[in-house]
């Protein structure tokens, strides 16, 4: 069972169909793992169709209920069913990469071309795969008991863990678990020691780094 979840806004934003591409994918990777919160998001649509099937309009003007009704439509809301891709990778025990990840990746986890940034630190973009304005990302991958310097978040940092895990000044996380973090928090994420740590990042700006690695700021301002 995961320890770290996404809140519940952010689960009905994702069963309304409303998040952006790359939250809906961090969402969608940790539902892989998640029976809770997939159960949580089947409800949720559930709740949504029943009460779209009892809505009545409060005016008698069809044109404008029609138009209320085709702004709903275009949230593209898709209610969890049997044949959800997510709900059967994880009934499968199929790799975190099966699905919905997979369609991004040319190949799987263990072969991707990473792109080294420190000796124990890889990076996957996907950053214009998922064509999302405002957003980074990434595919990171930390060697076991490798660190990542110390720093805070100039926006939202969202981190789902696909295989081994890391432990920050706020917690251990492990796989599946769904991460937020924010300009509130500092941390500095330490790979454990047992297992190479790969996850999915998503960002809507920079990092800040503290300390000495501050040096580094001007160099991560998004092109």
């Amino acid at each position: 069972m995961n320890a770290w979840h996404p809140d519940d806004m952010t689960l009905m934003n994702y069963a309304a169909g409303s998040t952006p591409a790359p939250v809906a994918l961090a969402v969608a990777m940790h539902l892989c793992f998640c029976h809770e919160c997939r159960t949580h998001v089947k409800n949720l649509n559930h709740l949504g169709g029943a009460l779209l099937e009892n809505i009545k309009p409060a005016s008698s003007d069809e044109a404008a209920f029609d138009a209320l009704m085709t702004k709903l439509e275009g949230t593209n809301h898709q209610p969890v069913s049997e044949k959800d891709p997510i709900k059967i990778a994880s009934e499968k025990k199929m790799p975190a990469s099966a699905d919905p990840l997979q369609a991004y990746l040319p190949t799987t986890l263990d072969t991707l071309p990473w792109q080294r940034q420190t000796k124990t630190i890889g990076k996957f973009d996907l950053t214009s795969l998922l064509d999302e304005k405002g957003f980074q990302v990434a595919l990171q991958k930390i060697s076991a008991g490798a660190k990542i310097p110390t720093h805070t978040h100039k926006g939202l940092e969202l981190t789902v863990i696909l295989c081994g895990g890391f432990s920050d000044e706020l917690g251990v996380y492990h796989a599946g678990d769904f991460i937020a973090r924010d300009a509130s928090h500092k941390h500095s994420p330490t790979a454990l020691q047992n297992e190479d740590c790969i996850c999915l990042t998503v960002l809507n700006a920079p990092l800040k780094f503290t300390g000495w690695y501050s040096l580094l700021n001007p160099f991560m301002a998004w092109r």
